[in-house]
């Protein structure tokens, strides 16, 4: 066993730490369900990472009632109450351009950091846009108003950003000081290339081991613009770099998509066969998922309007966050008696299609009895024929489909987009 430690030697700890000393104190004498290897990893681990960490100055901040209600009246978005429902894995952030959505989540990030030590992951689709987040050490990806407000000193190393702890003499030749110890605070990568993870040792099997540790992830901007290539599966990208990161871990993460619209570009949403049609807060406890879906309110109008993106673009869906969604092709009521063909876009079956009376596409549910099929690609383990696959397109243009529900016809729709990409 390690040395004992003594209280009085970490008074100036943070009070997480001093908690879990106090908690040592009671487990050494037997009040404790904790065997003795798991408890010298918590004892090593807190003292680790209090030796770390110990050169930060940084107090948590206790917002006022009056800060509080100060950003809700300024129209900014707010994530506290959304994280307090700790059954939830999934968060979606669903709101206009300009709202502070992706500030208040990294906020929130960055102070689990500080205070826990907790690293987190931020996602986005391509290489691009991780390269423009991580160059001039991180500056597109921490706001200069929180460098400001914890006084971090930040630098990169490939995908990695650390936190400086200390820093020494400068160093002639470049005239900036040489850093001396750094702490790993974040993780920057992309979903598109998810495959080049794989084995690269991402995973860390005992991180869950230490009580205080959590999975802090977010995908922010989530969606793809309206002249974006479909050149990849968003929702397959997606679940590959989870897996790539937590395994099969199903406690204590806390996983976070933030997007400006619910149209087309909801893939993510889609896979929760849940798409909301209305402002408001909506809660699939079935998925482990809280989806805010939020206006914008009248004090964020009156701060966005007449900027540059208002004038050019003030009516595009970024901006407002109102989406139209044509209904006339949906048709819930209708029964369905008979199949007729399944629709085959990618080998799994999430990508499969079943359609029923003449036209009614609806997604495929194990309808084994329905053995025809049309491949829509190549390489799908069964005949292709590029005609009757561009027959299929053509009666999608001349919407000769209709939709069990919206889901469904959303769903529908981006995979025929991603096929046009190609």
């Amino acid at each position: 066993m390690a040395q004992e430690l003594k209280i009085d030697k970490f008074k100036d700890a943070p009070d997480n730490i001093k908690e879990l000393l106090l908690r040592y104190k009671k487990m050494r004498k037997g009040d404790n369900k904790l065997n003795t290897i798991e408890l010298h990893r918590l004892k090593e681990y807190s003292k680790k990472k209090w030796e770390e960490l110990s050169e930060i100055k940084f107090k948590k901040p206790e917002m006022s009632s009056y800060e509080i209600k100060k950003i809700k009246d300024e129209g900014w978005f707010g994530i506290r109450s959304m994280f307090g429902c700790s059954w939830a894995m999934f968060y979606f952030l669903l709101g206009g351009r300009g709202v502070g959505k992706s500030y208040a989540v990294l906020k929130f990030f960055i102070e689990q950091f500080l205070q826990y030590g907790r690293v987190f992951y931020w996602l986005r689709l391509t290489p691009t846009s991780v390269s423009k987040l991580l160059a001039n050490n991180a500056s597109e990806l921490i706001d200069p108003d929180i460098r400001r407000i914890y006084n971090l000193d930040i630098t990169t190393n490939g995908h990695n950003v650390y936190l400086v702890t200390k820093r020494g003499k400068k160093d002639n030749k470049t005239g900036k000081e040489k850093i001396v110890s750094k702490v790993l605070m974040c993780k920057v990568m992309d979903l598109s290339t998810f495959y080049n993870s794989k084995g690269t040792g991402l995973y860390d099997k005992d991180l869950l081991d230490d009580p205080i540790q959590y999975y802090n992830i977010c995908l922010d901007e989530m969606n793809r613009e309206k002249n974006e290539k479909k050149t990849f599966d968003i929702v397959y990208a997606f679940a590959n770099q989870l897996e790539n990161m937590i395994r099969k871990e199903k406690d204590r993460v806390r996983i976070v998509c933030i997007g400006n619209t619910i149209a087309e570009a909801s893939d993510i949403l889609r896979s929760m066969n849940f798409i909301p049609q209305e402002f408001g807060t909506f809660k699939l406890k079935s998925k482990r998922a809280i989806i805010e879906y939020s206006p914008l309110n009248e004090q964020a109008k009156k701060r966005l309007s007449g900027s540059a993106g208002d004038i050019l673009s003030g009516s595009s869906s970024t901006f407002t966050n109102q989406i139209r969604l044509d209904y006339s092709l949906v048709s819930k009521r209708e029964r369905k008696f008979k199949s007729q063909y399944i629709i085959k876009f990618d080998k799994t079956e999430d990508t499969w299609f079943t359609v029923w009376n003449d036209g009614l596409v609806a997604r495929y549910n194990n309808d084994i009895t329905q053995k025809e099929y049309i491949n829509m690609r190549r390489y799908i383990n069964g005949f292709y024929d590029k005609d009757i696959a561009d027959e299929i397109m053509s009666k999608y243009d001349y919407q000769q489909f209709r939709y069990e529900n919206i889901s469904t016809q959303i769903m529908f729709e981006s995979q025929l987009q991603m096929i046009k990409a190609k």
